[in-house]
């Protein structure tokens, strides 16, 4: 939410009108993404001058740095057991997508490594797969890597959407669908669902 000019998070419960509020001061605070116990929101942020990846413990207020490089990182989620998160992050001129251990942050994967955008990233709830957001077909597609194939085998594009730019991949609880929105060239625009038992 905005405030005063930066960007901060705020937690909001449906069955209360007021939001609380999560972080402030003079710096960005955005892409929040809670945990599955819901007790810890992991966040990007430029409180250090540079673009970083943190985790904000809910029950006690403590922060804890993951990231620390001059290069963005940013769009942060978590695996479904809570150890690894899932990031984009710059690399040289390219933006790439990565993961880190929540206990060992030195520990640290590149996912990709393509000359086109790579972001966006969302792990799927069993843990194998994680759909993101890139244009190395022409256009911003979903794609899904498959972390159990060790090549260039483990990418897969699931819109094949030429005439259409997607965002914001998100998986159903269940992991068997994958939801996104799309902006099409010429026809109007909208949420399109992909099953992977179809």
């Amino acid at each position: 939410m905005d405030d005063n000019g930066y960007n901060h998070l705020f937690a909001f419960a449906p069955t209360k009108m007021t939001p609380v509020r999560l972080t402030s001061g003079q710096w960005d605070d955005i892409a929040p993404a809670i945990n599955r116990d819901g007790n810890r929101v992991v966040f990007a942020s430029n409180r250090n001058a540079d673009w970083d990846i943190y985790i904000l413990n809910l029950n006690d207020g403590q922060i804890t740095r993951l990231t620390d490089t001059p290069e963005f990182d940013g769009n942060p989620a978590w695996s479904p057991d809570d150890q690894w998160i899932v990031y984009e992050t710059l690399v040289g001129e390219q933006m790439e997508i990565s993961i880190l251990s929540t206990s060992n942050p030195d520990q640290i994967f590149q996912l990709t490594d393509d000359p086109a955008f790579d972001g966006n990233p969302a792990w799927s709830p069993q843990g194998r797969e994680v759909a993101f957001v890139s244009n190395r077909s022409g256009e911003n597609e979903i794609w899904v890597i498959n972390l159990d194939k060790p090549d260039e085998g483990r990418f897969i594009n699931i819109s094949q959407s030429p005439n259409s730019s997607e965002n914001h991949p998100a998986w159903s609880a269940d992991g068997n669908q994958l939801a996104w929105a799309a902006q099409n060239h010429s026809d109007p625009d909208g949420i399109y669902i992909w099953d992977k038992n179809q």
